[in-house]
């Protein structure tokens, strides 16, 4: 069991570092925001937008990115 904990690696850390890459942040989007129409679950919707925006270095690096004021 020791060892194949130590080959696995958090869902959470390769999410992010997916997210990274803006096109695959924008299909995560895209499938939130897909969901949330169908279903109206805002708290998912917002889940996806928290990630993308910490994959993509913070809130304040990504309103210096997309010049929107925070």
């Amino acid at each position: 069991m020791e060892t194949i904990l130590k080959q696995t690696t958090s869902f959470r850390d390769d999410l992010l570092k997916d997210l990274k890459d803006t096109e695959f942040a924008m299909y995560y989007l895209e499938a939130a925001l897909a969901d949330y129409t169908e279903d109206g679950d805002t708290e998912a919707f917002w889940t996806a937008l928290r990630d993308v925006a910490e994959a993509q270095g913070g809130i304040g690096k990504l309103t210096e990115r997309t010049k929107i004021n925070p």
